[in-house]
């Protein structure tokens, strides 16, 4: 997920759902070349996380952490190149550093659905990305959903979410953006179910949304803001529809093929195509 939301006039459901991406005919050798920015952050194993975050930022974090000696910096080999991945193990931390990273002077509460961004920031006059996540389940979905134990499922959860902010990042650099989108959300968790599950599937996207038909109670509700709210159950019910479309079209083929089909076609053009 991208941390910043658009603040622009509401759309129609018409507008929303034809969004996509240009598709390149020819990708570059992937993965691609590590972004300059990485050098700052080579030296992040071993070190306290705050205290090298502190150093990279040349801010101070002062916050009553709650779990310091939990949080992590590792990288991510994403088909884009390399990201440096900020993991912490509470939400209150998670909101934390998601507002301080993104340059924001105190705290904002995140809803507890929300466990990961892909953070922009610019450093020292250097442009960064990187990737914030939190341990907790996904979506905010019980373990019982899927019947499995709560800290398999966790595991599970945080090999989901990595794959899906990688997806975001890949966007950027291979198409030229990424967006607080139905269709990117849709593009990521697929990445994000074929890396923890093996498979991506249609039903597990629908329980991961909170959808039913043209009714949300869940996260997809969150990328619907710059829809008008009459017409976000337009929204709930196209992503509905195309969701087993998507399910048969990626079964078995590479990363690369699932970004150019998810990320080049649009949700409107699919809905034609469905009887």
């Amino acid at each position: 997920m991208s941390k910043k939301l658009s603040n622009q006039t509401p759309i129609s459901a018409r507008e929303y759902l034809a969004q996509c991406y240009q598709i390149p005919q020819n990708l570059p050798k992937l993965p691609l070349e590590d972004e300059n920015f990485l050098q700052h952050w080579r030296k992040a194993n071993g070190f306290d996380a705050i205290y090298l975050l502190a150093k990279i930022y040349d801010k101070d974090f002062n916050f009553d952490w709650r779990n310091t000696n939990a949080i992590k910096i590792f990288f991510a080999q994403t088909l884009a190149g390399k990201l440096p991945v900020v993991e912490t193990f509470d939400h209150e931390d998670f909101s934390a550093l998601a507002s301080f990273l993104s340059g924001a002077s105190e705290v904002k509460k995140i809803v507890d659905t929300v466990n990961a961004f892909t953070i922009p920031a610019k450093i020292r006059g250097e442009r960064h990305r990187i990737i914030l996540l939190n341990r907790a389940p996904y979506s905010n979905v019980a373990a019982g959903n899927f019947g499995l134990a709560d800290e398999e499922w966790l595991n599970i959860s945080h090999r989901l979410r990595l794959r899906h902010e990688s997806a975001h990042y890949e966007t950027l650099r291979l198409f030229g953006g990424m967006k607080n989108h139905a269709l990117d959300e849709i593009l990521a968790d697929t990445l994000g179910q074929i890396a923890a599950f093996g498979n991506f599937s249609a039903a597990r996207q629908r329980i991961f949304f909170g959808l039913h038909g043209e009714k949300c109670e869940g996260r997809l509700q969150f990328y619907c803001q710059k829809v008008l709210p009459e017409e976000r159950p337009k929204i709930y019910q196209a992503v509905d529809k195309i969701l087993d479309e998507i399910e048969n079209e990626v079964a078995g083929i590479s990363e690369t093929d699932i970004l150019r089909k998810i990320a080049g076609r649009s949700i409107a053009d699919r809905l034609e195509n469905i009887s």
